[in-house]
C-alpha cells in the first residue's frame, strides 16, 4: 500500500509540474527552419521573463516545431540558438504573454561561424594547437572552464591574455598564481596570438568534423527535454555547482563564504554570508535538512557550518587539532579532474591537505562529511570523529534505507574503494571496485542499490550490497565524464558529463542511455538532485545559474500544442 500511495503522489506531482503548478499562463509555439527553408531540428528556443529572468528552454522537433510549457504572464524575450547558426530574427523582444493565450513565433536559422568559445572542453582540448603549455592549460584551467569564459573569440598578444586572466583576479573568481599565469599566457599568445595560424573558426579544421556536436548529433528521443534556469545574485564569484530543495520547496546553493536561497516560482534570491574569518572560505556543497537548517561544508577548513533560516545565524564547527594531525600524514594525491592522457603534472594540483566535500545526515541526525578524511560530526556531543586511517580521502556520499553511510574514495592515489560505515558503531567495511577505477559521486536507489559515477572511465556503476556484485554501464560519447549524478523516483540514473556538456539518462532495466543537449556553452554541473515535483536540479557553474531539467511526454507536448 505504501508503494501505491507513493506512486500516486509522484503522479500528482508530475501532473502539477506539467501544468506549471501555479496560476494558468500562456504558451509560445512556432516553427524553426534552416537556411534552405527545410525544418530545423534541435534548435534551442529560449523564452526569458524580462522581470524575473527565469528562462525556459525547449528544442525544435524533426518537423521544426517547438512548444513551451505554460509561462507565467508577463513580458518575455524569445530567441533561437544552435551551434554554427544564428537565429533570424536574432531576438523577439518585449513579447507579452497573457493567461490562457497562445503566441506563435517562427525563426530561420542562418549559417554562422562556429566560435572557439562554443566548444566543449573535450572539443577544445582536442583541437587547440600543440605548443608548450597546452597540457598545463587543460589540466589547471579546464577544471573550471574552457574557452567560453576567457575571451577566446579573437586574438590577443601576451598583454591581452594577461588582461583576460586579471579579470578573474579582479572579480574574485580565481587567484591565479604567477607561475601558472606565465605558462598559460605563453601558450595562449602563441596558439591564439596576432600571428597565430589557427583558424578563426575551429570548424575550418578537418578534425572538427569528427568531433562536432551540432543539431544533428542528438537522437529523436533527446528532443523532448525542457530546461528552466534562474539568474542568481549577479556576483561573478557566486557560481553554484548544485541546488537542493528544502522542506518548503525553496532551493539552496553554495556561494563563497555562505549560501543562497531561491524561490523557484518567483525567481527571488536571497544570500547570506558568514562573518570573518569564514566570510570568503570555499563552500563545496550544502545540505538542507528536515528541521529547516542548512549545512555547509567548509572546504579548506575541513569542517562544516549550520545555518538557521529563522534566526539567520551561522554556527561553524572545525576541529583544528584533528585537522593538524591529519595534515601531518596526508595521503598521496592523483590528479582528480583531467581525463586527457599524458598529464603534465601527474600528481595534480591538490596538496592532499584536509578538506571537506559533500555532507549527508544519518538517521540520528549526525552529519557525515566526505573529503580528506571522511568525518562524522555528532550533534549531541558537538565533537568530530575523523576516519583518518580507515578512510583518508572520499568524495561522494549517501545514506541507504538501513541507515548505513556509503562513500566513494576518489582523489587518493592508493585508496580506491567503496566504503560502508555503520553509524552506530563507526565500523568501516571496504569493498574493492572493478579494475581499481575511482568513483566521484555516489547515490542510492529505491532498492538500496549503490550507484557511482566513474569520472575517468566514463561509466555508471551499480553495486548490490546483498550479493556484493558490480554491474558496469558504459556511457556513450567520445569522453563521458559523469560529475553531476542522481537517481530519480523511477530509478533512472542521470548524469552531467563535464567534458562533453551533455546530460544523460540511463534506464537500468534496458541499459538504454539517452544523451540530451544542454543550452550552455559550458555547463559545469557538479551534482544533481530531484525535487518533490520530479524535476532534476543542476548548477551551471561557469554561467552563475541554477536550474532544472525534465523530460516531457508525447502527450504533454500534444496538449501544450493544443492537439
Amino acid at each position: 500500500m505504501k508503494k501505491i500511495v507513493l506512486s500516486l503522489g509522484w503522479l500528482l506531482a508530475l501532473l502539477c509540474a506539467s501544468a506549471g503548478y501555479a496560476a494558468p499562463g500562456g504558451i509560445i509555439t512556432g516553427t524553426i527552419k534552416g537556411p534552405d527553408g527545410a525544418p530545423f531540428r534541435a534548435a534551442f528556443v529560449r523564452a526569458q521573463n524580462t522581470k524575473t529572468k527565469i528562462t525556459m528552454m525547449v528544442l525544435s522537433n524533426n518537423q521544426g516545431k517547438y512548444v513551451t510549457d505554460s509561462l507565467a504572464s508577463g513580458t518575455y524575450d524569445v530567441w533561437a540558438t544552435s551551434v554554427g547558426y544564428k537565429g533570424d530574427p536574432a531576438r523577439r523582444s518585449s513579447v507579452t504573454v497573457e493567461d490562457g493565450k497562445n503566441l506563435t513565433f517562427d525563426f530561420t536559422m542562418q549559417k554562422s561561424p562556429v566560435q572557439w568559445s562554443q566548444l566543449t572542453k573535450y572539443q577544445a582540448g582536442t583541437l587547440i594547437p600543440e605548443a608548450p603549455g597546452k597540457g598545463v592549460l587543460i589540466q589547471e584551467c579546464f577544471n573550471c572552464h574552457a574557452f567560453g569564459k576567457i575571451g577566446a573569440v579573437g586574438r590577443h598578444d601576451e598583454d591581452g591574455w594577461r588582461d583576460q586572466i586579471n579579470v578573474m583576479r579582479l572579480t574574485g573568481v580565481a587567484n591565479v598564481k604567477p607561475e601558472l599565469e606565465n605558462t598559460v599566457v605563453a601558450y595562449l599568445s602563441t596558439a591564439f596570438g596576432p600571428d597565430s595560424t589557427a583558424p578563426m573558426s575551429p570548424a575550418d579544421l578537418p578534425a572538427y568534423q569528427k568531433i562536432k556536436q551540432e543539431h544533428d548529433y542528438f537522437s529523436d528521443d533527446a528532443l523532448n527535454i525542457e530546461y528552466v534556469d534562474y539568474e542568481l545574485t549577479g556576483d561573478p564569484r557566486d557560481r553554484p555547482g548544485v541546488s537542493k530543495e528544502d522542506k518548503d520547496g525553496n532551493m539552496w546553493s553554495e556561494i563563497p563564504g555562505g549560501l543562497l536561497r531561491l524561490n523557484p516560482t518567483t525567481g527571488e534570491v536571497k544570500a547570506w554570508h558568514m562573518a570573518a574569518p569564514y566570510s570568503l572560505v570555499g563552500i563545496h556543497e550544502i545540505l538542507p535538512t528536515a528541521d529547516g537548517s542548512v549545512w555547509l561544508t567548509l572546504e579548506g577548513q575541513s569542517g562544516a557550518a549550520k545555518f538557521d533560516p529563522r534566526t539567520e545565524k551561522f554556527e561553524e564547527y572545525v576541529d583544528h587539532d584533528a585537522v593538524a594531525k591529519y595534515n601531518m600524514n596526508a595521503p598521496t594525491q592523483k590528479e582528480p579532474n583531467d581525463p586527457f592522457p599524458n598529464l603534465p603534472v601527474p600528481a595534480g594540483g591538490q596538496s592532499g591537505a584536509a578538506r571537506s566535500h559533500t555532507a549527508a545526515m544519518d538517521p540520528a541526525g549526525n552529519i557525515w562529511v566526505t573529503g580528506r578524511p571522511l568525518k562524522k560530526y555528532d550533534v549531541e556531543t558537538r565533537k568530530w570523529t575523523f576516519f583518518s586511517s580507515e578512510v583518508p580521502d572520499t568524495y561522494g556520499i549517501a545514506v541507504d534505507q538501513k541507515g548505513n553511510v556509503w562513500a566513494a574514495e576518489f582523489n587518493a592515489a592508493n585508496n580506491q574503494d567503496f566504503v560502508m560505515v555503520d553509524p552506530k558503531t563507526n565500523k568501516v567495511t571496504h569493498y574493492k571496485t572493478p579494475d581499481a577505477v575511482s568513483y566521484r559521486r555516489l547515490k542510492v536507489d529505491s532498492n538500496g542499490m549503490i550507484w557511482t559515477a566513474d569520472y575517468f572511465g566514463g561509466n555508471a556503476t551499480r553495486f548490490d550490497p546483498n550479493t556484493k556484485t558490480f554491474k558496469v554501464f558504459k556511457l556513450p560519447g567520445p569522453m563521458p565524464t559523469p560529475y553531476g549524478f542522481a537517481v530519480d523516483h523511477n530509478d533512472n540514473v542521470w548524469y552531467a558529463s563535464m567534458y562533453t556538456d551533455v546530460i544523460g539518462r540511463l534506464d537500468p532495466k534496458t541499459g538504454k542511455v539517452v544523451e540530451y543537449p544542454t543550452p550552455y556553452v559550458e555547463k559545469g554541473t557538479r551534482d544533481m538532485f530531484e525535487d518533490s515535483h520530479g524535476r532534476m536540479w543542476y548548477g551551471a557553474q561557469p554561467n552563475s545559474k541554477v536550474g532544472y531539467v525534465r523530460v516531457r511526454s508525447a502527450s504533454e507536448l500534444r496538449a501544450a500544442a493544443g492537439n
